[in-house]
């Protein structure tokens, strides 16, 4: 029995000598690039949907007579911003700015609960808001916290 040679201009090729020609051929340089930046990414009008019915919602939680947050159009925020963060939660990012929506639902996960400025700082020295803020700035650029 012998064992027949495969070779890369011969009639059968491996898949190991097929890769290892395509460069040589100029083949990969006429293939188009896909870059994670040519798509849409699906998670940044989620996040702005996300940051926008939480804003309503905030300036709704003071409205006389809305001590319960049970308004209907602070119950209405309240299931937009439910709806964009389990879809965020759900999708995959696929730009830095997309990872950055990311970190900064996260960060509202892990922030510190106190409106004091001194103990918030303090506070955000902590390992997981460390940590949240770094992937936050390293997509966005931006320092400070990140804006939920």
């Amino acid at each position: 029995m012998t064992k027949e040679r495969v070779c890369a201009n011969g009639p059968t090729m491996s898949r190991r000598a097929l890769l290892t020609a395509l460069p040589a051929s100029g083949v990969a340089l006429a293939l188009p690039a896909v870059t994670m930046a040519d798509r849409p990414d699906p998670l940044v009008p989620l996040y702005r949907e996300w940051r926008d019915a939480r804003r309503t919602w905030l300036e709704l939680a003071d409205l006389p007579g809305n001590g319960d947050w049970d308004d209907p159009r602070s119950l209405a925020a309240e299931a937009r911003e439910n709806a964009a963060e389990e879809a965020m939660l759900t999708l995959k990012p696929t730009s830095l700015e997309g990872i950055g929506a990311l970190a900064a639902l996260a960060w509202l996960y892990v922030s510190p609960a106190t409106t004091n400025p001194h103990e918030f700082a303090e506070r955000a020295k902590s390992y997981d808001c460390r940590a949240v803020m770094a992937l936050w700035k390293a997509c966005t650029g931006k320092d400070g916290y990140p804006v939920t």
